[in-house]
């Protein structure tokens, strides 16, 4: 926790369709013919040595309130022993569409096969979600399990995301994922929706311990391509 982190993401959806909240998987999906490339990237220089970290992650919708994914992890200096690309996808389906709550339940999964001879694991996460009439206030919650080769170790984790929208173009957003695992922490953030496929987000990211990794200030830029 002594350790203080500039993070640079490049998330996958803008605000209102969103695959991830901040750090965990959204109730939202790609719309079929969509296609966004993410990168994050991790920085410290206010400790001895020179940290540095990052993620890549690439989606497309195909329909039917499904979307696949690709993801690069762990890849960074010094060399991370947690590196691997992972294969996977996600169905997100409206519970009663029209709702003023809008109720959904997601679903996917992730096979990740380690780049440093580690083998292949796997991560499986749902979650639920409705929003709040009036404050428009969007809670997500959901469990997740998975393997080493995302998550530093066999774990499970119990994921929760609140979104708030503020003004048009601004949100407060909050994400969470328990345990101790090298997803493990809080993030609390502003959003911003410069266009109709270009996100922004600000915030900062707290590790839930010191083995779960380090605190981080964030910043968020998103892009969507292809579609209408």
């Amino acid at each position: 926790m002594k350790h203080i982190t500039y993070l640079v993401f490049l998330s996958v959806w803008p605000a209102a369709c969103q695959s991830l909240i901040v750090g965990i998987p959204s109730a939202d999906v790609a719309p079929k013919g969509e296609f966004a490339l993410a990168h994050e990237t991790q920085f410290n220089r206010f400790q001895s040595g020179t940290y540095w970290n990052s993620f890549t992650f690439a989606t497309y919708g195909i329909g039917r309130y499904t979307e696949l994914a690709t993801s690069l992890y762990g890849v960074s200096y010094p060399g991370s022993g947690n590196r691997a690309i992972g294969f996977g996808t996600k169905t997100s389906v409206p519970l009663r569409p029209g709702s003023r709550w809008e109720p959904k339940a997601s679903g996917g999964f992730m096979i990740p096969m380690s780049l440093n001879g580690a083998g292949t694991g796997y991560w499986f996460y749902g979650n639920a979600s409705l929003r709040i009439p009036g404050p428009r206030t969007r809670i997500t919650v959901g469990p997740s399990y998975g393997t080493r080769q995302i998550f530093g170790r066999r774990t499970y984790s119990t994921m929760v995301g609140i979104e708030q929208p503020v003004t048009r173009r601004w949100s407060v957003v909050s994400d969470w994922f328990s345990g101790t695992n090298d997803l493990g922490a809080a993030i609390f953030a502003l959003s911003w929706q410069k266009d109709r496929r270009t996100l922004i987000i600000f915030g900062y990211k707290v590790a839930n311990n010191a083995r779960s990794g380090r605190p981080a200030f964030m910043i968020e830029v998103a892009r969507t391509f292809g579609g209408h």
